[in-house]
This record gives C-alpha cells, sequence and structure tokens, in this order.
C-alpha cells in the first residue's frame, strides 16, 4: 500500500484559493496546505489515485472557518480524500483525524483521556462542519486546532 504520510508534518500545505496570502501566522499555514496538497497530488498521481475535488473543497472550506488554527498534518486516502491530522505534539491524550469526504460530510476520529490517569475515550463517526465543530467544544480540544 502507498505510503501517503511522507512528509505529513513536514510541509504544511495552505490554499490561497479561499484566503488571501499576507503576513498573518494562519497565511504561512495556509500556503504550507497549498504546498502539501500539491505534493499528495503528484504523489497519488503517480499511484493513479486522483484527489477528490470536493474533498479539497470542503477542506478549504472547513479551515476558512477556523481563525487562528494549528498546523494538521495532511495525508490523502486511498480513495482520494484528504484527511488532516492533529495530535498533541506533548503526550498522546488528544488526536483528532478529520477525513473530508465531500457535500459537507466529515468522517472523524477523536482520541481525548477525560482525566489525569483516566481511560482514554475514542469516538468516531460522521458528520456535518457545524457538527464536527461541536464536538471539538464538546471534547475541549480548541486548544489541540488553534495557534
Amino acid at each position: 500500500m502507498p505510503d501517503y504520510n511522507r512528509n505529513a508534518a513536514v510541509a504544511i500545505a495552505p490554499a490561497t484559493a479561499l484566503a488571501p496570502i499576507d503576513d498573518r501566522p494562519d497565511a504561512a499555514i495556509r500556503l504550507g496546505y497549498l504546498r502539501r496538497i500539491d505534493d499528495l497530488r503528484g504523489y497519488g498521481a503517480e499511484d493513479g489515485i486522483a484527489m477528490n475535488a470536493a474533498s479539497e473543497g470542503d477542506f478549504w472550506a472547513f479551515i476558512g472557518t477556523m481563525p487562528s488554527a494549528r498546523r494538521a498534518g495532511l495525508v490523502l486516502t486511498d480513495d482520494g480524500n484528504l484527511r488532516a491530522v492533529w495530535d498533541d505534539d506533548h503526550d498522546d491524550d488528544h488526536h483528532l483525524a478529520l477525513q473530508f469526504l465531500g457535500n459537507g460530510q466529515v468522517q472523524y476520529v477523536i482520541f481525548k483521556r477525560r482525566s489525569a490517569g483516566g481511560k482514554v475515550a475514542r469516538v468516531a463517526g460522521r458528520d456535518t462542519f457545524d457538527g464536527i465543530r461541536r464536538l471539538i467544544g464538546d471534547f475541549d480540544l480548541h486548544p489541540l486546532v488553534r495557534a
């Protein structure tokens, strides 16, 4: 199976299609996303996997609604969708992965330790952008996804 995770944490590819590039910190993140998506498109083409344009559009639409977002690792799934992954840099207690399916639908996986020494809750499903934003709040993941 191809490894589309290569360099996922190194390149941050933003999209200027939705927001102009300027000197704001999130502009650099968007530029990184743009570069990463171009890389993923090339890696996918090498393996005969076309990037899902609806997935890419949903990724940009979602990122555009998140002010001061922290950089996510981006990967291309075998079916051509974009998956954004935010991990806690300090430990494995927090994890959010969003696969953009198109038509405003997002498949998600959340790992969150509820208390010190407690078990890690794992939640997965499918929801809309609004539902995902609610889940980010419900699981107190704002520090994970926002700068």
